[in-house]
């Protein structure tokens, strides 16, 4: 079968070129031509045609950075503790399904319990499920320093904890082995705790360690580094690509320069935490996030400037960034706050973003000969405002793997949370006496 997408303006993705009246030519489920409306081939005469006339055509969106796991959670509780694997795997097969209708038909999950996204990947690959190409690492490995082992001490180890806690080198090594016999397509590490400025999680034996293991076997590793030393390590151990990178200095961001390493900011999880949690967080708590953003957007833009690559990701999963509502607005936030064009960014969500999906990267990403047939029409114009993205009434149609999609279930379906999948408050507050003494109590037997 093939169909040819024909009429709407054509943006391939693999440069800031615009075609004014494009065409896209699918075959099965991969593209077999783009380019002119003029120049389609006679071979495509037999085609489903479908007209995207006043419609821009681009490739589906790649999210780098999300978690189908975690279940949109509005603790450190919920995430860790709370609820079963085997409904935690269901909730994430349901809310991939709302991942794919934002326009994502592909992403890269770093991290989550284990097990979990390996299974979600697989059923949409079977077709039992529905949601984007997924590459998944296991649980992210860390220290008692990294950020994916951030509960108290005497809570001890959790078997559906996100994080593995390493204390060695052969734990390093051995975590590496099982995650690869499980089939994971990358290898995550934290080498920072959440917010940190200066200090690292982890040594650079360590983390040498890890990447020369995971290289060995054929998989990429990403790093979780805000801190300044936690970047200088990555950069030193050669990883594939470096996460959030917030308390960079000049001499190693420098040094990311001139090894060419991608970083991938996920800003969007800051400002969402900014704005989303009035009366939440302590004052405390606000100002390090604020102040993370600040050093964030000063180092990054200068990283901009400087060539280096960007990649998108929203980091999707938590209270703060619910599944299919905030995957587009890293690219809003590349252009307010690190000086990139429109069409710049959108780049970092398709062309650049391939590189961080492993299992697909030279599969995705932009529209070409050979390439999955993942495509988004756009009733906007994209490239000159990554705004449109955000607003579901201008996606117009999700193509992906040759196939128009459609919502399996209803798309404003209710979300009920279980009793299993948070805290089982007594009361909201301390019950204190009142200025009386104790509150006077029910009159019993029907008489005072």
């Amino acid at each position: 079968m093939s169909t040819l997408v024909t009429g709407g303006r054509l943006l391939t993705c693999v440069d800031e070129t615009v075609i004014e009246r494009g065409a896209v030519l699918i075959e099965g489920e991969h593209i077999a031509w783009a380019g002119r409306a003029e120049d389609v081939p006679l071979d495509a005469r037999a085609a489903t045609v479908i007209d995207a006339t006043g419609l821009t055509i681009m490739p589906g969106l790649i999210d780098a950075h999300m978690h189908i796991s975690f279940g949109e959670a509005r603790t450190e509780e919920e995430l860790q503790i709370y609820s079963p694997m085997g409904h935690r795997a269901i909730r994430a097969a349901v809310d991939a399904e709302k991942v794919l209708l934002a326009g994502v038909t592909s992403a890269t999950d770093p991290g989550g319990p284990r097990g979990i996204a390996l299974a979600v990947r697989d059923a949409i690959d079977a077709g039992l499920v529905q949601g984007p190409r997924f590459s998944v690492a296991g649980r992210q490995m860390s220290t008692q320093q990294g950020i994916g082992n951030t509960l108290p001490a005497w809570v001890g180890e959790l078997d559906q904890s996100y994080g593995a806690l390493v204390t060695s080198l052969d734990d390093i090594r051995q975590e590496i082995r099982r995650d690869v016999k499980d089939g994971v397509d990358l290898i995550k590490v934290a080498i920072s705790g959440p917010g940190t400025t200066e200090y690292a999680a982890m040594s650079l034996e360590e983390l040498n360690l890890a990447v020369s293991e995971a290289h060995s076997l054929g998989r990429p590793v990403t790093v979780h580094a805000r801190s300044r030393q936690s970047v200088s390590l990555a950069v030193d151990a050669g990883v594939d690509w470096i996460m959030h990178a917030s308390y960079m200095d000049q001499v190693t961001l420098d040094r990311v320069v001139e090894h060419h390493i991608p970083i991938l900011p996920a800003l969007t999880l800051l400002m969402n935490t900014l704005e989303a949690t009035p009366g939440y967080y302590t004052a405390a708590m606000l100002d390090g996030v604020k102040n993370e953003l600040d050093a964030a957007v000063d180092v990054l833009r200068r990283a901009r400037d400087a060539g280096v690559t960007m990649i998108a990701g929203s980091e999707s999963g938590f209270g703060m960034t619910p599944y299919g509502a905030w995957h587009a607005r890293e690219l809003q936030i590349f252009v307010d706050y690190l000086g990139m064009r429109d069409h710049e960014a959108l780049l970092c969500m398709t062309r650049n973003a391939a590189a961080a999906c492993p299992r697909h990267a030279g599969s995705v990403g932009t529209l070409t000969e050979g390439r999955f047939a993942d495509l988004l029409l756009i009733n906007g114009e994209p490239d000159r405002d990554v705004r449109v993205l955000q607003d579901p009434s201008r996606l117009n149609a999700i193509i992906k793997g040759g196939q128009v999609v459609h919502p399996w279930r209803p798309v404003d379906a209710p979300r009920r949370r279980m009793a299993g999948e948070s805290a089982r408050r007594y009361v909201d507050d301390v019950y204190r006496p009142g200025p009386q003494g104790a509150p006077a109590l029910p009159a019993r037997g029907g008489s005072a």
